[in-house]
């Protein structure tokens, strides 16, 4: 337990002033061993954990990332969200994908703010994409961005943007996405722009075409992502079922189940969510070649939803690459 000398006031001030100057000018190393000093006596404010962990990234100390993240987590000391976000960063830069994309679909099933969601979607695309072709690019974000910078940019940069104004609530931006919603054709793009503009609060209607449907709606009045129904209702009773009979297939379940909510949201299909579940879980059960027990239930024009739901995300997976 650190001091009372050193849990002075005065002495936090200059540690705090040290930090700053550390980090203004580049010493990295300093920086750290000098946070490192800084929390034994207090709590830091998140301003320096988040450049702590950006000067861990600049040492290329990920590791360090992943222990101190982990354990922040677990001790439960509050600025979640950043923890994690960091942690998944390192992984990625430790070329650890399969662990992003678990952790990630993870937190895809609980209740996290928008923001938060559309930047781990952000990191999902990266890690997916690294997978496939082991290519990365950076990203620098601009000051001010316009349409044809936004339109320039590859899949998983305009998720990161969309990421960083969601979490900002910055309605600066809502002109620009209101214009490029009628002009998208990427459905989990289309999905990300609208919770941006749920997530500001926009009141005015928009028109939104998804699979050649044309609907309009009001961003303001959208449910969550957690609210929409195929979420509440049938991922929750499909990863049960799952769980109790399938287990080595919860997580390829709620990563099918995730995705085609991204993609089709917020229009779930015309069939009730029953009908659905058992859908889900007959394709399910085919996958490891177990009889469905309500095969003759199964409405077999929701399987073939189902079944264009994942033709039509690899055509969009196409488009992204």
């Amino acid at each position: 337990m650190a001091d009372k000398v050193s849990t002075h006031g005065r002495f936090l001030r200059k540690a705090e002033q040290d930090l700053k100057t550390f980090y203004s000018r580049g010493d990295y190393r300093g920086y750290i061993e000098r946070f490192d000093q800084y929390a034994g006596m207090t709590a830091p404010a998140l301003e320096f954990i988040e450049k702590y962990y950006e000067a861990l990234l600049k040492n290329n100390n990920e590791g360090i990332i992943v222990d101190a993240a982990m354990s922040a987590m677990n001790e439960d000391s509050g600025n979640y969200e950043t923890h994690m976000y960091y942690m998944l960063i390192s992984l990625l830069k430790q070329e650890r994908y399969f662990e992003v994309i678990a952790f990630i679909d993870h937190l895809m099933e609980e209740e996290i703010p928008q923001g938060f969601r559309i930047e781990l979607a952000a990191l999902r695309h990266r890690a997916k994409k690294s997978l496939d072709d082991d290519s990365s690019a950076a990203a620098e974000a601009l000051s001010e961005i316009t349409e044809d910078d936004f339109n320039h940019k590859i899949h998983y940069e305009k998720l990161e943007l969309l990421g960083e104004w969601t979490n900002e609530k910055n309605d600066h931006y809502r002109a620009l996405i209101r214009n490029l919603v009628p002009l998208t054709d990427n459905n989990e793009l289309l999905t990300f722009m609208l919770l941006f503009l749920r997530e500001i609060e926009d009141r005015d209607a928009i028109e939104v075409n998804k699979f050649g449907i044309s609907h309009t709606i009001v961003p303001e009045h959208l449910q969550s992502i957690e609210e929409f129904e195929l979420s509440s209702i049938v991922l929750y009773n499909v990863l049960s079922e799952v769980e109790h009979r399938m287990p080595e297939l919860l997580e390829p379940a709620r990563g099918m189940l995730m995705s085609h909510i991204i993609h089709c949201y917020p229009f779930a299909p015309d069939y009730n969510m029953d009908e659905i579940t058992k859908a889900y879980l007959k394709i399910l059960h085919d996958m490891v070649n177990l009889e469905y027990e309500k095969q003759k239930e199964v409405n077999g024009n929701v399987v073939e939803w189902i079944r264009f739901m994942e033709s039509s995300i690899a055509g969009d997976d196409g488009q992204n690459q």
